[in-house]
């Protein structure tokens, strides 16, 4: 009776762990890497997953560095990914041949934010760090130009920044928050002010809507695998309409009141 026993539940147990072992549907999951705040507070957002789900999908999200990222995608580690605009794709592939956008979801302007702020951000011994990626340094230089800050800056032959004054000093992304005390201003992106749990002050200057359409953070994914894969562009579809949605338009703006701002665009015919 024991030996029975034990073998019925030997039984039962194997049965319990085979069915565990199949998982979800490959098909029917789609994987996506973000960085964590907003893409990954957008893409869990009720609006989004809800829509996914009644489409017959899962949508499971990974928050993972942003620079591996593209690599993700073009390896198939990861369906898709949502972080970043397209100068800074291009920068990955210029021709998107590996990772290539379909919407514009929204865009996120850079803006001054304060740091130790010992002088006013017109002081012209006024300090600041921006961040280091070429696109976003560019970006900042600008805001500063346009702020009247400095004058103008230098590009070498491959658009790089050059001859910077010593008090606006690139910084890697990852330290912009954890080195703000030591410069009077920072400009930084708002994703990383928004992990970094940084208020923004309204009143000092930020990027122009004039580069919203450019700038606008987009979701990317594996380019070959979306112009022969049926089913994964199929599902990859589903989540490009379900970042399209109205209601996530208003998911941003009610939760991020103007410090990001939905720009909604369906490129998958372009």
């Amino acid at each position: 009776m024991k030996k029975n026993l034990y073998l019925s539940v030997s039984v039962l147990f194997a049965s319990v762990i085979s069915l565990a072992g199949c998982g979800a549907d490959p098909a029917k999951t789609i994987t996506v890497a973000a960085s964590e705040d907003p893409h990954a507070v957008v893409l869990n957002s009720d609006a989004v997953q809800n829509y996914v789900k009644d489409k017959g999908y899962s949508l499971n999200v990974k928050v993972i560095d942003w620079t591996i990222q593209n690599d993700g995608v073009a390896n198939g580690d990861y369906d898709a990914n949502y972080f970043q605009h397209r100068p800074y794709l291009l920068e990955f592939n210029s021709d998107y041949s590996k990772v290539k956008p379909l919407a514009t979801v929204h865009f996120e302007p850079l803006r001054l934010y304060k740091g130790k702020a010992s002088v006013a951000y017109t002081d012209p011994n006024a300090t600041f760090e921006i961040c280091a990626d070429v696109s976003n340094e560019i970006r900042a230089l600008d805001l500063l130009k346009n702020a009247g800050i400095i004058e103008d800056y230098e590009l070498d032959d491959d658009g790089n920044p050059i001859n910077l004054p010593s008090r606006i000093k690139p910084i890697d992304e990852n330290l912009l928050v954890s080195s703000l005390q030591d410069y009077d201003y920072a400009v930084l992106p708002a994703n990383t002010a928004l992990t970094g749990k940084l208020s923004a002050d309204l009143t000092l200057p930020v990027e122009a809507d004039d580069v919203a359409d450019l700038r606008a953070n987009v979701l990317a994914v594996n380019t070959v695998k979306y112009d022969t894969d049926t089913a994964y562009k199929d599902k990859i579809d589903v989540l490009v309409d379900a970042l399209l949605q109205e209601s996530v338009a208003t998911f941003i703006n009610t939760r991020y009141n103007n410090v990001i701002k939905p720009i909604q665009q369906d490129l998958r015919s372009k």
